[in-house]
């Protein structure tokens, strides 16, 4: 449940009018190995803070954490006073270090930023997923626990072998442990397995071992 202000008539009504003029946001970033697209958080940022700034809004997000995992508050504030928060959105980082926690930062950013906007980012492989009523594959990865291991998806929904090829290559090029490599699996997806990976969880962890720092 979230937070808010004691009255929310005037964020209540700017919220409308800017769900009134912002449109669906294209992808804008590219995994050049599988072509697989999705949108960053700064492109979100460029796309809608000039619509909620015209209806006297704008976002504030808040990092928090207790050392082994990493906590974002989302609040919408109006020029009026009136505000509405997220609930914090918990992850545990990858690797306890800076960028792992930086990692962790900006995905959870981006999730947040999103729902707490409820903004539209386009098609993307969970949404037969979605209309299947798949709920467990769209929680925050945060949210599920790795004893629901078992996933439903539709084969046409599951990690190619190419991307499964391809994430063992980044693990071998990383030099990343096997432990660490399945504590990755297990916080992308709530899955044990690699093979039990969506498609877009599968791209999701390719963005992040791209990015994962060598030998950390």
């Amino acid at each position: 449940m979230c937070s808010k202000s004691e009255s929310i008539t005037k964020i209540a009504a700017a919220l409308v009018a800017f769900h009134g003029e912002v449109r669906s946001i294209s992808h804008d970033s590219e995994n050049p190995h599988f072509r697989s697209q999705y949108t960053s958080l700064d492109h979100m940022i460029d796309e809608t803070k000039p619509i909620l700034h015209k209806h006297g809004l704008t976002v504030m997000q808040f990092p928090g954490g207790d050392g082994e995992r990493i906590t974002i508050r989302t609040m919408i504030l109006h020029s009026s006073g009136e505000w509405i928060e997220s609930e914090p959105l918990t992850l545990r980082p990858v690797k306890l270090d800076p960028q792992g926690a930086g990692s962790a930062i900006t995905y959870a950013r981006r999730y947040s930023y999103a729902a707490a906007l409820s903004l539209s980012l386009g098609d993307d492989d969970d949404g037969n997923a979605a209309s299947a009523g798949q709920q467990q594959n769209n929680r925050p990865a945060a949210q599920r626990q790795p004893s629901q291991q078992r996933s439903s998806q539709p084969a046409g929904n599951l990690i190619s072998p190419a991307q499964i090829n391809y994430c063992q290559k980044l693990k071998n090029d990383k030099r990343i442990a096997d432990e660490d490599f399945k504590r990755i699996i297990e916080e992308m997806s709530g899955q044990e397995s690699i093979k039990e990976l969506t498609k877009k969880q599968a791209s999701e962890m390719i963005d992040l071992l791209n990015n994962y720092p060598v030998g950390a």
